[in-house]
Formats: structure tokens, sequence, C-alpha cells
């Protein structure tokens, strides 16, 4: 049992004025763990000299500090360095401001000139700008939905699409779909589409990822991804479009029914159970009280605390395609949208909602237990 001097998480969260969702989301990243949490019931206590570092993570994220900047921060034993980190941060955080500021009044100057107004050169064209260490994650993120099939071979290809507004990456492997959006650097006007081989963009990722800023050209042989930087060494990058059609997976999307239950859980606790399940199948069963129990056919379970909406349902799924999906979302939390035992469930990062995965369940083992 917890010590008597220890504060509940919701009075914590009032004294500090934070959430308790945000002392979670804080507790899973690291930046601020509870004293103690009751081993039988999971739940989580703070001790009083914890309100001071509280109150400075709240002032810190109040400010926008991002959440690596607020771990070293509050990491750093010399006050007067942690103040040089928080001067850092505020003069990065006034340039943002010009730069808002500069965006706001071209704005306004385009706004009073009409619509009609003549686009800036770099609107021009089919290339798409982004930044290069986030198009190396997304292209890291959805590939894991890719597979080698000499039958198929568009299943091992990410769809590039583009908008002008958002680039949005696809890959499809049949049992498992993910998408991740990424967002343009400078205002375009390209609308394209392209099927690019998924080994290619493998063999780029490491060159994207040392590129601040890269410019996405499509051309009948497939994307060339380009960096004209003064600070970065020109060079482009080559990936080869397949011949192959993308199957048309928002008509499949589209076709799901309804959402029947939604599953938020710590991502940590989930891959660990996943992970030593020590069983090929795995049985995820969601309870309205709050909790998921993951079991393997031998009966070794495991339950993990998580906010449950809607009925109970179990379902079934292939360790090396659930897997995967948990392992390449984002953040602390994941989301799961459920249906039914035998659609495809949607795994989101809770907070980075631009990252789905769709998993196909399968069927359970002749040895499991088959209760829905």
């Amino acid at each position: 049992m917890p010590d008597t001097e220890l504060i509940t998480i919701g009075a914590f969260a009032h004294a500090c004025g934070l959430s308790a969702s945000a002392l979670r989301f804080y507790a899973d990243a690291g930046v601020l763990a509870p004293a103690v949490v009751d081993e039988g019931t999971g739940y989580r206590y703070y001790a009083p000299e914890q309100s001071a570092r509280a109150r400075l993570l709240r002032h810190l994220r109040a400010v926008d500090m991002p959440l690596p900047a607020v771990t070293a921060l509050l990491a750093e034993p010399d006050s007067a360095r942690a103040i040089v980190l928080l001067d850092h941060h505020l003069a990065e955080l006034n340039r943002h401001h010009d730069e808002v500021r500069a965006a706001a009044s071209a704005a306004r100057t385009a706004l009073l000139s009409g619509y009609d107004a003549q686009r800036p050169p770099e609107a021009d064209g089919d290339e798409l700008w982004v930044r290069g260490p986030a198009l190396a994650a997304a292209i890291d993120q959805v590939a894991t939905a890719t597979v080698a099939d000499p039958e198929r071979e568009v299943l091992d290809t990410i769809l590039f699409e583009a908008d002008g507004q958002q680039l949005i990456l696809t890959a499809t492997d049949r049992y498992r779909l993910a998408t991740r959006t990424v967002r343009p650097t400078r205002a375009c006007s390209a609308v394209w589409a392209a099927t690019v081989d998924a080994g290619d963009l493998r063999s780029a990722v490491s060159w994207l990822r040392r590129r601040y800023s890269v410019a996405i050209r499509p051309a009948p042989s497939g994307i060339e991804f380009v960096t004209d930087s003064a600070a970065e060494d020109l060079g482009s990058v080559h990936c080869r479009r397949s011949v192959e059609v993308f199957p048309d997976h928002r008509a499949m999307l589209a076709a799901l029914p309804p959402i029947r239950t939604r599953v938020v859980l710590a991502r940590a606790a989930l891959l660990d159970a996943v992970e030593n399940i020590g069983a090929p199948t795995v049985a995820l069963r969601a309870e309205p009280d709050g909790t998921v129990t993951i079991t393997a056919a031998g009966g070794h379970a495991t339950t993990v605390p998580a906010v449950v909406t809607g009925p109970a349902i179990t379902i079934y799924f292939a360790v090396t395609t659930v897997y995967p999906a948990i392992a390449g979302a984002v953040g602390p939390d994941v989301m799961l949208d459920l249906i039914t035992a035998d659609l495809p469930v949607l795994v989101r990062s809770a907070d980075d909602g631009d990252l789905s995965t769709l998993v196909m369940p399968c069927e359970p083992e002749p040895t499991e237990a088959t209760v829905r």
C-alpha cells in the first residue's frame, strides 16, 4: 500500500495545475514519474516534493518547449545552465513569432490585393518541399507495412500523393495498411501521385535524414529528392516508380462499418505484453472496466490498464502483424479503434493523429478459447 503522505494522481493534478492525463503522458515519457505505482491496482501516487518539478514542467510546456528540451532542462543540475537552455528556447520562439507575423502580413496583403494575385515563384511546378528528417521518419513508419512478394510487386511499394497542401504516404502488405501525412514547408501547386519502389526509398532514408530541406520532384521513371541548401552539399537521389497500380485503399476504408469499441493505453505496456507473450498468436480482450488483457495460447496473460469506450470485445492477432504496428507508433500512447473480431483494427498514435495503421485480425489457434 502507498505511504499515507503520498498524493493520488487526481489530487496532485489539481495541486500542480496539470491534468491527470497529462501526468500519465509525462510519466510514460519519463519526465515526471510517480513516486509509487500500486502493483495491484496500477494507481499512481506522487510525493509532495514533486509539486515544484510538476509546476516547472507546466510552465515550460506553456511556452511551447518541446518535450526533449524539457527533459534536458529538468535534468540539468546547474540552475544557471538551465536558464541558458530556457533563454535559447525563448529566442527560437521569438524568431518563430517573427516568421508568423511576416506570414500574417503577407496573407493580409494577398487578401487586400484579391485572390487572383500572382503566386510567389515557389508555388509553381510539381515539386514539393519537405523537411528531410520528417520524410525519412515517415518512410520508416509506413515501410513496416510493405513486403517483398514476387507475385504482387505492388506490396513492396509506397504510394506518394501530393495535393499542394500535404504529402500522404501509404503502404500495405494485405494484412496491414499504414498511412502517414507530412506537411510541406513551402507553398506549391503540386497535385500528383506516384507508386514508388520501397527498396529504393529505404536506401534513400539515410540520405534524407541528413538533409534539412528537400524537394520531391515526380518524373515518368520515378521521383527525385533534391536539395539546394547552401549549407548542404548539392545532390539528389532517384527512386523508381512501380508499373503496378496501388490498391484502392480509400474505397476499402470507406466500406468499413462504424467503430464499436475504442481503447487508449500506454504503448510501452502493450508492446511489452505482445513482445513477451511467448506465442505466435495473441488474444486482445478489452473490457469496459478499463482493462486490456493480452493472452497467449498456453494461457499466459498480461493485463494492461486502459481507457475503454464501448462494449467488451476479443480480437486475435498474429504477433508478426500487430507488433510492427505498435512499435512504429509515435508517442507514449496508442489508440485502437475496434469494430468486430473479423474486421481490421485501426492503430493510431494518440498524440500524433496523422500516423495510422490498419491491422487485420486472424483466427484463434485451435487450442485457444474463442470467447467473444
